[in-house]
């Protein structure tokens, strides 16, 4: 059944269809000689694509769907606002289709009636801003690096780095790498915000009535602020869900790493994951928190404070402090809990013992072997995977269970189990363990399950020799019995005991001896048994496993006369009789003995011999 379309919804395929043939690719300076001039020229849907240079510019993305990039990266392409106002603007309702990616944007100043944002001022706008250097810019009242005010902007993969406050300005809403000021559901992810400063509050992040943003994955490191929350402040509705960031280094008189104050009736910031380490500030190193604040939550956290100072603090505001959950609080020389916070430690998983980080003083928050916050956490609201990219949870502590970490970083599966190895014999030896030919062992290695994966094996035939990966085969030709020995070790380095195989070879036929001599003669024939032969097989390696001695004649048993006796063949052993008779009209009688040696290993091994009765 076919259905009538409205015009309307013709009107929009025409529309979609016209933008998509209408899409195009402007060169800047090839074809436009600014990139101003190329965003003015260009329609929904184009891309503006950038050659490496400093333009000395301050753009206005004017509304537009269209993406503007560097062809060759940030290092190398430059966008230098020379001081005359934010170094790019989107203020006209962009929506995420509008895409600045990869310059470096400098020198940019917000002031007069353009406060915030020297290097992007987003206002009422959601554009994707990604993969740009952000460094050296200033503003009145906020965002010196960044600035969104009721917009939801993506903002990803940037670095956001020595941006401030216009020198001689104070106060203001601060954020001296990005403040988010206005409802709004800004998506701050995978930035470095580093080295900003501000006079008053939020020396890296402001949050001010900010929303519900997400910080998700950031390193905010080494900012400052002159007041309040050097690397994040957070007042008035600002519900934040801040997942897994790097908190470090930050410095403020309150709330080095965090500050917040949380207004009656609102829920407050979920801190989830976060390593918060190392941060300066003599009320609250890593957290102050404040006001009406019971709603907001601290789950799976490292919080580690300076040397002397209080690692959370909680302020008077309100009796009821925030919700902690599985958080390793710690404070070498000072309080886990101050304030009007009572210690948490023992109640909902907290702890308070050192995180052990792999080497705090170069920067590096991946916890050591045995560190207290492995499989300490929780899976509640935790990330599925760490800042590294790891997969959440693993088993850290070998005990079997994959359990979530605090902080950034999961730590490795522990590992503590060794490879197991299996020896197999090609082709397989007969029923008494030998071979005839050459044999290979094929060796071959397995770790156990969540294990770090075999990593070599070793084995020995006199000297050493070792093969990366989980497989080797080591062919044996010589002869004799020859011991493999081999282990596996894996990535974790857990080495299996050493086991062995022995492998037999046997190539060599058994040797024959004993047999009639060559011209065997029976004479005169007396019809007497002569003995002939005392047939023996010997073998060097293997040994004899059977020895057949027959004997056949040219002439039936019993002659036709002549005086012919019956048993002419008497076989005892390897020793041979045979009778000197023959047929009286006979040629001349001709007895054949045949011997046939078989060794242990299968090898085989005949020899013929006549002896004869002359006419």
């Amino acid at each position: 059944m076919a259905f009538p379309l409205k015009l309307s919804s013709i009107l929009a395929i025409l529309f979609i269809f016209h933008n998509a043939a209408q899409a195009e690719v402007i060169r800047v300076p090839a074809d436009q000689p600014t990139i101003q001039a190329a965003i003015a020229a260009a329609v929904n849907g184009d891309i503006v694509q950038v050659a490496p240079g400093t333009y000395v510019e301050n753009l206005n993305f004017l509304g537009k769907a269209i993406q503007v990039n560097s062809d060759q990266g940030r290092q190398v392409t430059v966008i230098d606002g020379n001081q005359a106002g934010p170094v790019v603007t989107f203020n006209s309702g962009e929506g995420p289709q509008s895409v600045l990616n990869g310059f470096t944007l400098k020198n940019g100043r917000a002031s007069g009636a353009t406060l915030r944002g020297g290097g992007i001022r987003i206002e009422n706008s959601s554009p994707t801003i990604t993969g740009n250097l952000i460094t050296n810019n200033v503003a009145g009242d906020g965002g010196g690096g960044i600035s969104s005010s009721f917009g939801s902007p993506a903002i990803r993969g940037n670095t956001i780095t020595n941006n401030g406050q216009i020198p001689g300005w104070s106060g203001g809403v601060g954020g001296g790498g990005v403040s988010i000021v206005g409802a709004s559901n800004v998506q701050l992810t995978g930035n470095t915000i580093s080295g900003n400063t501000w006079s008053a509050s939020g020396g890296g992040i402001t949050l001010f009535a900010a929303g519900t943003p997400a910080l998700l994955n950031n390193t905010i490191a080494n900012n400052s602020a002159g007041s309040q929350g050097g690397g994040v402040w957070i007042v008035n509705h600002s519900d934040a869900s801040i997942v897994q960031n790097l908190i470090v280094g930050n410095a403020a008189p309150v709330g080095g790493g965090l500050y917040w104050m949380v207004p009656s009736g609102q829920r407050g910031p979920y801190l989830i994951n976060n390593t918060v380490a190392g941060n300066n500030s003599p009320q609250g190193s890593g957290v102050f928190a404040d006001g009406f604040d019971q709603q907001a939550r601290l789950v799976n956290n490292i919080v580690l404070a300076a040397a002397g100072q209080n690692a959370v603090v909680c302020g008077t505001f309100d009796a009821n402090p925030p919700f902690f959950e599985f958080n390793d609080v710690v404070a070498p020389t000072g309080s886990a809990y101050a304030g009007s916070c009572s210690s948490k430690t023992g109640f909902n998983g907290n702890i308070e013992a050192d995180p052990l980080f792999r080497n705090q003083a170069a920067g590096d928050y991946h916890l050591l072997t045995g560190s207290p916050a492995i499989d300490s956490g929780t899976s509640n609201q935790a990330a599925l995977a760490d800042f590294d990219g790891v997969i959440r949870p693993l088993d850290g502590n070998a005990d079997s269970v994959a359990a979530f970490d605090m902080g950034v970083y999961e730590a490795p599966a522990l590992d503590n189990i060794p490879p197991v190895t299996t020896a197999m014999v090609t082709p397989a030896p007969n029923a008494a363990g030998w071979h005839k030919t050459a044999a290979t062992v094929m060796l071959n290695a397995t770790d156990n399950a969540g294990g770090s994966g075999v990593d070599h094996i070793q084995y020995w035939l006199g000297d050493p020799h070792i093969v990366d990966g989980n497989a080797a085969a080591v062919l044996i030709s010589d002869e004799g019995t020859v011991t493999v020995n081999y282990s596996a070790g894996d990535n974790a380095g857990n080495v299996e005991p050493t086991k062995s195989v022995v492998v037999r070879i046997d190539k060599t036929s058994p040797t024959i001896a004993g047999m009639p001599a060559p011209g065997c003669t029976l004479a005169p024939p007396k019809h007497q048994l002569v003995q002939v032969a005392n047939v023996t097989a010997a073998d060097a390696l293997s040994g004899i496993a059977s020895l057949s001695v027959t004997a056949v004649s040219n002439e039936p048993d019993s002659g036709t006369g002549g005086g012919d006796d019956p048993g002419d063949i008497v076989i005892n052993g390897g020793a041979v009789q045979l009778r000197a008779e023959r047929a009286p009209a006979g040629k001349g009688r001709v007895y054949t003995i045949t011997a046939t040696a078989m060794d242990v290993a299968g090898n085989s091994a005949t020899a013929v011999a006549t002896c004869s009765v002359p006419k």
